[in-house]
């Protein structure tokens, strides 16, 4: 399949992970997408058959540095000669990016260390684009110093990872190494492709994870929060080419590539950090579980178990999102979040009576709820103008996170400045 002028390029390259057959339904899923090249390593021809991943990309499969390169008339100040066919060079030309999946430790540690000694890994040397990796492997594999070292280098790098999930993996094990869903693969790149430019030149600030108070030297006031669903919208944001500035409290899970990152801890840190941009920010989404109380007054050492009962004085936190409200000016457009473990709507619709942002994002947190510490929701949004709440989900968070996205008008964002 030639591309259209206009389609976005995509070069899928395919290693030799156990996942390697899920290519095929990828490529398969990305085809309408864009103008899909495919190289498959040595490695991977052994487990996936050319022929599939060719019917289901529409374009010829490359497998080799070498063989089948054709001498073209290559242009050179003494003139045109026959020069052999620079496929490293030539494949990844015009390419808007460059996915591998599923990325295996062999070509993480490739990447890492800027080896070129096959066609994937010499064309990622060259490639003038952003590179994504969804790597497949062992929970061992996955987990052993050496690749978690190589995946800090390339996150700093730039490079973006899409998984890998926790599950159950090819050899019977449990754990983390998980191809991510190839249909979940195709949605991001879909998302990525086709609104790269839709927010170029707005400022998007996110709040997302928990904060923490201090009631000792040791022990804090917190809550469950993951940070995914706000980590979820700063990737959906800067997959829009907004500049992002996420503000974040403590989480264990790694930040987008590309976003400007703050870290906080307690509600007073996020409070300083979230006012002092306003005035610089078109989108805020306060997606953050902060904490309502904190300790009047923090132990200066560990307080000791003797067996009586602990009484702990608590004082109210600063409303964050009061004060925006507050201030909030003309163009700049807020977000706001409500976790309720009962009666979500008729809840959430009080708070939004209280803080009427331009959206309220609903969702219910306990137990067997899908919020905190978990890779689904299911939201129900209140939008000014709006007589009923949007219902979205159950599904995914990055999937959520887009199409919460989509309700937001940024097109008079800024007005008033």
């Amino acid at each position: 399949m030639i591309p259209r002028p206009t389609q976005p390029k995509v070069l899928l390259g395919v290693t030799g992970s156990i996942a390697a057959y899920k290519a095929v339904e990828l490529a398969r899923l990305l085809r309408p997408l864009c103008g899909l090249r495919v190289v498959l390593t040595q490695a991977g021809s052994h487990l996936v058959p050319v022929r599939a991943l060719r019917q289901a990309s529409g374009s010829p499969v490359w497998t080799s540095l070498f063989k089948g390169s054709n001498p073209i008339p290559v242009g050179t100040p003494s003139g045109t000669h026959p020069l052999t066919f620079v496929p490293h060079i030539e494949y990844a030309k015009g390419a808007d990016l460059v996915l591998i999946a599923p990325a295996s430790a062999d070509l993480l540690a490739k990447l890492a260390f800027g080896i070129g000694d096959d066609l994937l890994s010499t064309l990622c040397l060259y490639a003038p684009c952003p590179i994504w990796v969804a790597p497949a492997m062992n929970a061992r594999m996955w987990n052993h110093p050496a690749v978690q070292a190589n995946v800090r280098t390339l996150r700093a790098r730039g490079v973006v990872f899409l998984g890998p999930e926790s599950g159950h993996l090819a050899c019977g094990e449990v754990g983390d190494g998980r191809f991510a869903e190839p249909a979940e693969i195709a949605h991001q790149v879909g998302s990525f492709l086709g609104n790269r430019e839709l927010w170029k030149g707005k400022r998007v600030v996110v709040t997302a994870g928990p904060t923490q108070e201090a009631l000792d030297p040791v022990r804090v006031l917190t809550n469950r929060s993951s940070g995914k669903m706000g980590y979820a919208l700063a990737q959906a944001a800067l997959n829009r080419g907004a500049e992002v500035t996420l503000i974040t409290g403590p989480v264990s899970i790694p930040a987008p590539v590309g976003a400007q990152v703050t870290a906080v801890k307690t509600a007073g840190e996020m409070a300083k950090a979230v006012l002092g941009g306003l005035a610089r920010t078109d989108l805020l989404i306060m997606a953050a579980a902060v904490a309502d109380f904190r300790p009047a007054k923090a132990s200066a050492q560990k307080i000791k178990k003797t067996g009586r009962v602990l009484t702990v004085r608590l004082v109210p936190n600063r409303d964050i999102l009061g004060e925006v409200l507050k201030k909030k000016r003309k163009g700049l457009v807020v977000m706001g979040f409500a976790a309720e473990t009962r009666d979500v709507g008729r809840q959430a619709r009080a708070k939004w009576a209280r803080k009427p942002t331009d959206l309220l994002v609903a969702n219910r947190v306990g137990e067997g709820a899908q919020g905190f510490e978990s890779d689904r929701n299911e939201l129900w949004v209140f939008k000014k103008g709006s007589v009923r709440p949007v219902h979205l989900g159950p599904d995914l968070k990055s999937r959520l996170a887009e199409r919460l996205l989509e309700l937001v008008d940024l097109k008079r964002a800024g007005d008033g400045r």
